[in-house]
């Protein structure tokens, strides 16, 4: 019995090489690159950094 051959859509051929290249990306940019984007995104200088920490959502668990 032959496998039918699966075709990936042009929109997720796009879509897995546009996250590729964002990985190659900030494996370039080095381990800082989080932080040093948030400076560039600060302004003015008296504003705090702007360095957003993702957060996990779900149901609350209880302890």
């Amino acid at each position: 019995m032959a496998k039918a051959a699966t075709k990936i859509s042009p929109a997720a051929q796009s879509l897995r090489k546009e996250q590729a290249e964002q990985r190659r990306a900030k494996r370039r940019k080095g381990k800082d690159a989080d932080l040093n984007e948030a400076l560039d995104e600060t302004f003015p200088a008296s504003d705090p950094v702007a360095l957003e920490s993702p957060t996990k959502t779900g149901p609350a668990t209880r302890t």
